[in-house]
């Protein structure tokens, strides 16, 4: 009885003894795996590289960030495989590529969302501008369109009803104010700052003004009532990588609590953490 309750305490600690590591082997499961993400600007450079610390760390996962210089680039590296996620677009600029270049890129899950903001030198608020003020639009189908829809929002204009999903300032309808709409490259605006009265600023070509996001004497789209989940920023895959769950443990380490605080620093404010709003955007 004594050997039998001796082999019995041996094997309770042998089992005891390896069990951490079998749980250890079970929680990084994807340990030695090596995913690469396309990003656009050396802010979000920051953030991924912020998350790929914490894949390697928590995960044992290699993430490999690759920076992109442009808007055309991310989606073509995706799909030709030489990324296997990208994190630079929403679902509307998303939806544009896939119908004009034949692709069949999915959105993954929901990063951040960069509200639109107008700004001025001049005025303090959107009230104050005068009869025929110049505000500063960026000229990309995409952007141009949305800044027209805050215009709208904001009660300045009135679009036409014509189920376009693209409005251009053709489709505007009623203009009480007279508004000018000097369309514009994105990176060219922050130069005619001075020449006009607002003008709609991207974040990531707010660094050639003297303006930080909390000078915006307008700002929409930071609330669960507000926000546009289709110009949320997204995770995009290649449609077989839907269902990836090495791609979906990313996910699950970039949508925390400590990378929500990275965006705000990164940004400045600029970009906001969207996936908990979207969720409350739905649930609305």
């Amino acid at each position: 009885m004594r050997k039998f309750i001796k082999g019995l305490l041996a094997f309770l600690l042998l089992v005891g003894g390896l069990s951490p590591s079998f749980a250890s082997a079970e929680e990084r499961a994807f340990e030695g795996e090596t995913v690469r993400v396309g990003v656009v600007g050396p802010e979000y450079e920051e953030l991924w590289e912020f998350v790929a610390e914490k894949a390697m760390n928590e995960e044992g996962i290699t993430l490999e960030v690759v920076l992109l210089t442009d808007y055309n680039t991310p989606n073509e590296a995706l799909r030709d495989g030489s990324v296997d996620m990208n994190a630079f677009q929403h679902d509307v600029f998303l939806d544009n590529w896939n119908e004009e270049n034949d692709g069949d890129l999915v959105s993954l899950a929901y990063t951040y969302a960069v509200p639109t903001r107008i700004y001025s030198q001049e005025y303090a608020s959107l009230e104050e501008l005068p009869e025929g003020a110049k505000i500063a639009v960026n000229s990309a189908p995409t952007s141009l369109s949305y800044n027209l829809q805050t215009l709208e929002q904001a009660g300045l204009l009135t679009l036409a009803d014509n189920g376009e999903l693209l409005p251009t300032p053709s489709d505007v309808e009623e203009n009480p104010k007279n508004l000018e709409l000097i369309e514009l490259d994105g990176a060219q605006i922050p130069a005619a700052v001075p020449d006009v009265d607002a003008a709609f600023i991207d974040n990531s070509f707010l660094g050639g003004t003297d303006f930080v996001p909390a000078d915006a004497i307008y700002v929409y789209g930071d609330t669960p009532e507000t926000i546009n989940i289709d110009r949320v920023n997204n995770i995009a895959v290649r449609a077989e990588d839907a269902e990836n769950p090495l791609l979906l443990k990313i996910v699950e380490l970039f949508q925390q609590a400590d990378v929500a605080e990275k965006i705000t620093e990164v940004t400045n404010g600029g970009s906001i953490p969207a996936w908990e709003l979207v969720e409350e955007a739905k649930n609305l």
